[in-house]
């Protein structure tokens, strides 16, 4: 049996997003100026480490590694989903160039004009491509550091980040205002919490989304945030 180079889940019970659609994609769609890359990424780790895993395997059996084969592949694997939840694009992976985000772009803008149901990502490759390249999709820049939360805003993107220390409450900074994620402090799942779901209105009002190290890697990734940070 052929094993398959994207999964695409018609229902993800994940604690994290609640009951939503997703998708995963292997590493060769992640851009290589990730700074987790093989250094406390959590797609790396645990249970999303295994699926990952198996869709690198997957990806270079059938040699289809360019960021726009591997688009095209999960622009397929998305029209097959019902279309009737939210979407978790990129669970694991990401677009890496204009011409693959925007292969999947025009397949997500389909799954929301079926049902109206929203897509969110976020993508380390913000530096990259530009935001109109992604269509209709919500997307947040992926940020480690407070000046690069300032760059993609400026850039035209809502963004998010991973903050060193958790804290609960949202605060201003430099003109931002830092939001925890609410699932991280509250257990307020991400198909309740829907602020990612509206990257316009969070751009807008320059509110940055906050995570904070996790899994197996967090020790890797808050040293690295830590100094980004000081």
């Amino acid at each position: 049996m052929t094993e398959k180079m994207i999964l695409a889940v018609e229902k993800s019970t994940n604690s994290k997003t609640g009951v939503v659609s997703a998708t995963y994609a292997p590493i060769h769609s992640c851009p290589g100026t990730c700074p987790f890359m093989d250094s406390g990424c959590y797609g790396q780790t645990s249970f999303c480490g295994m699926h990952l895993k198996k869709l690198n395997k997957a990806a270079e059996a059938s040699g289809k590694t360019t960021p726009k084969a591997i688009a095209l592949e999960e622009a397929a694997a998305i029209k097959k989903l019902k279309g009737d939840k939210p979407l978790r694009l990129h669970v694991v992976g990401d677009c890496k160039t204009s011409e693959a985000a925007e292969i999947v772009a025009k397949a997500c803008d389909e799954y929301t004009n079926q049902s109206g149901e929203p897509v969110w990502t976020y993508t380390h490759a913000w530096k990259i491509i530009p935001r109109e390249k992604w269509g209709g999709i919500s997307v947040l820049a992926s940020c480690e550091s407070v000046d690069g939360a300032k760059e993609a805003i400026a850039e035209g993107y809502a963004a998010s980040m991973i903050y060193p220390e958790q804290f609960d409450k949202p605060f201003e900074k430099d003109g931002m205002k830092m939001i925890p994620c609410p699932e991280m402090v509250r257990g307020v799942q991400c198909n309740k919490c829907k602020l990612c779901f509206n990257d316009s209105k969070l751009l807008d009002k320059k509110r940055v989304i906050c995570f904070f190290p996790h899994s197996s890697g967090a020790k890797k990734v808050k040293a690295k945030v830590s100094k980004w940070t000081q």
